[in-house]
């Protein structure tokens, strides 16, 4: 019987992570938090569509950290790249990988915490349920993760605007007591 370094539990009673979401347009985030890059893999999006990272930059700027004292102070471009599925910014049909490379990748920050989860993350939670965690910044529980899916999610929002006319919005309409009145949300 194999042991984990976490914890001497069987390695067969483990469950792998999952990371691939979808039928149709299926998409696999992939990255940790300090690692050199995240992002997703995109298979089962048409060919013959227009797409560049102009198309997909918006909604990760969106989503960028550093914007407001409620968010992490981490600071990062989020620059996304186009890698495969596409020639001469049109898409092939094939998988579409996206990559936005992690420039502010400090581990060592994180070193003191790597026995102990921090509070108020998804931690402990993390390694209850897979046996492991990277204990540098939340690896896969980080929000950086999110990345691959709103990269993911742009292409989707292009691909049902120019198809069925479709439009995408969301917002907030209220924060504890705080709300939005119902005639300023139509």
């Amino acid at each position: 019987s194999s042991s984990s370094s976490s914890g001497g539990s069987s390695s067969s009673a483990r469950r792998a992570t999952m990371s691939t979401f979808g039928r149709v347009f299926r998409v696999t985030t992939f990255g940790e938090s300090h690692c050199l890059t995240v992002g997703c893999v995109i298979d089962g999006c048409p060919p013959n569509m227009a797409l560049s990272e102009a198309d997909i930059q918006p909604q990760l700027t969106r989503r960028r950290p550093g914007q407001s004292r409620l968010t992490t102070p981490r600071d990062e471009a989020d620059e996304v790249t186009v890698r495969s599925g596409t020639e001469r910014g049109v898409t092939l049909g094939t998988p579409i990988a996206l990559t936005v490379d992690n420039l502010n990748v400090r581990p060592g920050d994180y070193k003191e915490m790597s026995m102990t989860p921090r509070p108020g993350h998804a931690d402990f939670t993390y390694q209850a349920k897979y046996g492991t965690r990277a204990s540098s910044g939340g690896g896969r529980s980080s929000a950086r993760e999110t990345i691959g899916r709103v990269a993911a999610g742009a292409v989707a929002e292009k691909w049902l605007r120019e198809t069925y006319g479709t439009e995408v919005v969301s917002f907030v309409c209220s924060i504890g007591e705080v709300s939005i009145p119902e005639e300023g949300m139509q």
